[in-house]
């Protein structure tokens, strides 16, 4: 297969030389070829020459004169600084050179992921974790990635644009990660990468460290920090669940005590009111508090409930009734009554009025005792409103990684408890209606802190979220050239690298590029989404004239984190990269010029031209006895006739002729 892949570029080659006027061709232009390994290359002329050979370290083949290609191969390739050219003798004892690129790599012996010394200990939340990837023997480290898994999940890359070493060396870089109890468990690798461009194998070469399992320790820690139940019925038991993860594993106990469970992490109550279940560790502990309130009076069945609803109707009755009776007596004679001296024969007696007013009252109250009922009933908590009643201020916190943060959270309406819900600073209140959220040192990048309330009315139970923005500036950031050390050539593309260690969130990260004062582009990053400091690049490609000639170029990361954020955003600039461009020497315009030599005084010619490298000049003319060695842009021609100047360097060269012509005197 790799005979017949070689055939057919050999054939494309033929091609190609019969359209384009080169003297030899080498195919592939580039192989890449593993250390110890074979390689090969065939070079190729349609020119009559005298000889065609190769020139190689290892595996160089003497000029033939007789063929039209030949083949450089070598079976074990032990060089690694190693650069074959096909030479061509032409006819004329002229030679032609075409050299091969080659680029030898050594997949890593090893790759090995420790933690360094500091980490060496236990590994408790909140401390800084270092890891370190060591990849031993690798070559060319330049085209060398290592990447750092989390599980199945890619969260960081290295790499080593700036090193030229070509032979294999030792490589190392560490990742800083914060201990908390979400990565207890998990596995981490690195794994090294050689990515040697199209040439070489697909995919790229790989080695990949064993996987470190973390084992962070933690205090335990409850989310909700309050929970409420409701008795449906009298001495009915409740389970409270305070089950809760800790490293190690914690121990539980209740307050008041609860016989013969005090020490499980699942209890059952029979009797309403406050709970309290505490956990604890080496590490720290938390409590939990569980509220039972009493079973609501209920009415058992409807049928219970219409006839009392009907006896209530009834009396209801009654009570109008008696109201009317009551006020039709007052206003009539009493009929076949004689009235006592003094007395007025139209109104009933006190002691009848006594006994209507008390038949009165107790109807009265029957009535509301049926209302009551009839609301104790009725699911009273449809008359509330949905709002939550909780104000969270500052609604959104910009706050930078390591710096303090205080939030407030207030009910507007009477609360039962009133809490915030955070790994860091959670606390809850059961006397106020306000209650702050503190940490001294914000280092958790997972953050969310939520604002609770627990009221006496509906609804019971709410929350409101805080809108938190933790952030880090770079640790550094860099600018160099892609694959490319030195000046650059005019009219050539090449690539600028802004790399940029350690920020967070890289959705809020804006990379500017400047070349000189002006920006010429922007990069930003809110497609993505990691709230962790990571390692991001942006590239800007080039194609360089002669005026960008010196020209600084440099990259700025801004972190634009809104209104909230400080002001005005944090920026890092990198050091900047002074771009160095060679061209060839200038067109001279005009190319031809004609000058007037009066009364045979010499004429000075000048033909100064830019050009990087500097130029040399050369003058020509039939009038000189020889070509002109000074490397000087100025002569002085001593009489009429033609003088050819040739201003060149590595990239090209211009001419420019001068004709004399004599002018006499007073003419």
């Amino acid at each position: 297969m790799v005979l017949m892949d070689l055939g057919l570029r050999v054939l494309w080659t033929g091609a190609l030389l019969s359209v384009v006027s080169v003297a030899v061709v080498i195919t592939p232009p580039k192989v890449v070829v593993e250390y110890g390994g074979p390689t090969s290359a065939v070079c190729t002329t349609n020119l009559t020459h005298m000889g065609l050979g190769w020139e190689a370290p290892q595996g160089p083949v003497e000029a033939k004169a007789d063929v039209q290609s030949l083949t450089w191969t070598v079976d074990n390739l032990t060089e690694w600084d190693i650069s074959p050219y096909c030479y061509l003798t032409k006819t004329n004892n002229e030679q032609e050179t075409e050299k091969l690129q080659v680029l030898v790599y050594k997949v890593p012996d090893k790759v090995s992921l420790s933690l360094v010394q500091k980490s060496s200990g236990p590994l408790v939340e909140g401390n800084i974790i270092e890891l370190h990837c060591r990849v031993e023997n690798a070559a060319p480290v330049k085209d060398m990635m290592i990447a750092w898994f989390k599980g199945k999940d890619k969260v960081k890359t290295d790499q080593f644009f700036r090193d030229t070493t070509i032979t294999p060396k030792n490589e190392s870089r560490n990742m800083t990660i914060i201990a908390k109890r979400s990565l207890n468990g998990l596995e981490y690798r690195c794994e090294a990468l050689l990515h040697l461009g199209p040439e070489g194998p697909q995919p790229p070469p790989t080695k990949t460290s064993e996987t470190l399992r973390l084992n962070i320790y933690y205090a335990p820690k409850f989310l909700t920090e309050v929970e409420m139940f409701q008795q449906m019925k009298e001495e009915e038991g409740m389970v409270l669940n305070c089950t809760v993860e800790g490293n190690p594993p914690p121990s539980y106990s209740w307050t008041p005590p609860i016989e013969g469970q005090n020490t499980r992490p699942v209890v059952t109550v029979k009797t309403a009111g406050n709970y309290t279940c505490r956990v604890s560790n080496d590490h720290g502990s938390h409590q939990k508090l569980f509220i039972i309130s009493p079973a609501p009076i209920r009415l058992q069945d409807r049928t219970t409930f219409w006839a009392i609803l009907g006896v209530g109707l009834v009396v209801a009755g009654a009570l109008v009734v008696g109201y009317l009776v009551k006020k039709r007596m007052s206003s009539l004679p009493v009929v076949g009554c004689q009235a006592e001296p003094g007395r007025n024969p139209s109104r009933l007696s006190a002691r009848t009025l006594f006994h209507i007013n008390t038949t009165l009252k107790m109807m009265q109250n029957s009535l509301r005792y049926v209302l009551l009922l009839i609301a104790l009933h009725t699911d009273v908590s449809s008359v509330w409103s949905d709002s939550c009643s909780l104000e969270i201020t500052p609604a959104r916190v910009v706050v930078a990684f390591g710096e303090p943060v205080t939030v407030s959270c207030v009910a507007s309406r009477p609360v039962r408890v009133l809490g915030w819900e955070s790994a860091i600073g959670a606390s809850h209140t059961q006397r106020d209606t306000s209650v702050q959220w503190q940490v001294d040192s914000l280092i958790d990048w997972i953050e969310e802190p939520i604002c609770y309330g627990v009221f006496f009315t509906a609804p019971r139970q709410c929350e409101e979220k805080l809108n938190l923005v933790l952030y880090k500036t770079p640790d550094s950031i860099s600018i160099s050239l892609v694959n490319h050390t030195g000046a650059v050539v005019e009219g050539r593309e090449y690539q600028l690298l802004c790399e940029v260690q350690n920020v967070a969130p890289v959705q809020y990260l804006t990379l500017r590029w400047y070349r000189g004062q002006v920006e010429v582009y922007n990069h930003t990053f809110s497609e993505l989404s990691p709230t962790t400091p990571v390692q991001v690049s942006s590239t800007l490609l080039i194609n360089p004239g002669r005026a960008e000639d010196g020209a600084p170029y440099r990259c700025e990361a801004a972190l634009e984190l809104g209104p909230e954020g400080p002001q005005p955003p944090p920026r890092v600039k990198s050091q900047p990269i002074t771009i160095t461009v060679h061209y060839p020497p200038d067109p001279f315009s005009p190319e031809q010029e004609v000058v007037e030599l009066v009364g045979g005084e010499g004429v000075v010619l000048n033909c100064s031209a830019g050009g990087n490298p500097p130029p040399s000049y050369s003058w020509s003319s039939p009038n000189l006895e020889e070509f002109s060695d000074e490397n000087q842009p100025v002569l002085t021609a001593p009489s009429s006739g033609t003088y050819t100047c040739t201003a060149s360097n590595l990239l090209g060269k211009a001419s420019k002729t001068f004709t004399i012509k004599t002018k006499s005197k007073g003419v």
